[in-house]
């Protein structure tokens, strides 16, 4: 009878440090995913988006402004890399300039572009997840030609 009970309670412990050890491994997983860099700015001189230690299109951008025609998003392509070991992440996102890991999407159709379709004389609130985590908006203003000539928090 003790034999049974032994057996029982081997297989009971194996069990739990299986099911413990499963549940660690996802817990790192997931963390690891949820670090996918820090905050989204805009340098101006050299017209890119620019996040810390991340991809900039990980989570995805979404565009946004007044006229629902110009909304648009910047997403990950998973087709070309593996997101969370890929060593080509860039932390810089040109709007002249796409890297191929970024695909824009426009009204649920993804475009191979090499540029951002900003539009001229428009504001845009730029939000960005990163992960599990979102940052407040950023707002850009484009020129006349589509070059972007202000960026910042709570721009008007």
């Amino acid at each position: 009878m003790k034999k049974g009970v032994l057996k029982t309670r081997n297989k009971t412990l194996l069990i739990t440090v299986f099911l413990s050890t499963l549940m660690i491994e996802f817990i790192l997983v997931f963390l690891n995913g949820c670090s996918d860099g820090e905050g989204l700015a805009f340098d101006i001189d050299k017209q890119a988006f620019v996040v810390k230690q991340g991809c900039v299109c990980g989570g995805g951008l979404q565009f946004s402004s007044e006229d629902a025609a110009d909304e648009f998003s910047v997403i990950y392509n998973k087709n070309v890399h593996a997101f969370w070991y890929d060593s080509y992440n860039p932390s810089t996102l040109e709007i002249n300039n796409l890297p191929t890991c970024c695909n824009v999407v426009l009204r649920e159709d993804t475009l191979f572009l090499r540029r951002l379709p900003l539009r001229p004389n428009t504001s845009y609130e730029v939000y960005r997840m990163s992960g599990c985590r979102s940052f407040p908006p950023l707002t850009i203003k484009t020129d006349k030609q589509g070059r972007v000539v202000s960026a910042g928090r709570g721009l008007q």
